[in-house]
């Protein structure tokens, strides 16, 4: 898959490399069309990795995301990163930490490749929809599981 046209364009502009380290963060950057201009929070166990990998890459607004505490910090990133998560318990309380960082409209991207069955990754699916994320019906099928805060959803109490 090429990458898409902004996102070229924006590493030209930055001068940053095209090709990065991790496969799994290049294919969730890739599935989020994600650019070094966004504003990205990472979570899970592999995030002081990630983060270090995105700092390389031209990435300057990139956050640890460990849980949205106030109002200033929630819905402020385009990109949530959730890495590493080996359980689909563990996934989901990430997620349900840090998922009101992201911005109305921003996209979430779900490292969901050590869910080996479709089982767990129907379930993480399903969990997203619960916070009230969109989900594609078939993206419990992909190493990555991508989903958006739609504009209208507002915090769950």
């Amino acid at each position: 898959m090429s990458p898409h046209p902004f996102r070229q364009a924006a590493q030209f502009l930055l001068g940053v490399p095209t090709e990065g380290i991790n496969p799994a963060l290049d294919r969730m950057l890739e599935l989020a069309q994600a650019t070094p201009l966004c504003f990205v929070a990472v979570a899970g166990p592999g995030a002081g990795e990630a983060m270090c990998q995105l700092w390389r890459r031209g990435y300057q607004r990139v956050e640890a995301a460990r849980r949205a505490t106030c109002g200033a910090a929630d819905e402020r990133s385009d990109l949530l990163l959730v890495l590493d998560c080996q359980t689909l318990p563990d996934a989901r309380a990430v997620i349900a930490a840090t998922y009101t960082m992201l911005r109305p409209g921003g996209m979430l991207v779900v490292d969901a490749g050590a869910l080996l069955d479709e089982t767990p990754r129907r379930a993480l699916a399903d969990s997203l929809r619960e916070l009230g994320l969109e989900v594609q019906p078939q993206a419990h099928l992909g190493a990555e599981i991508l989903a958006t805060r739609p504009f209208s959803s507002r915090r769950a109490a």
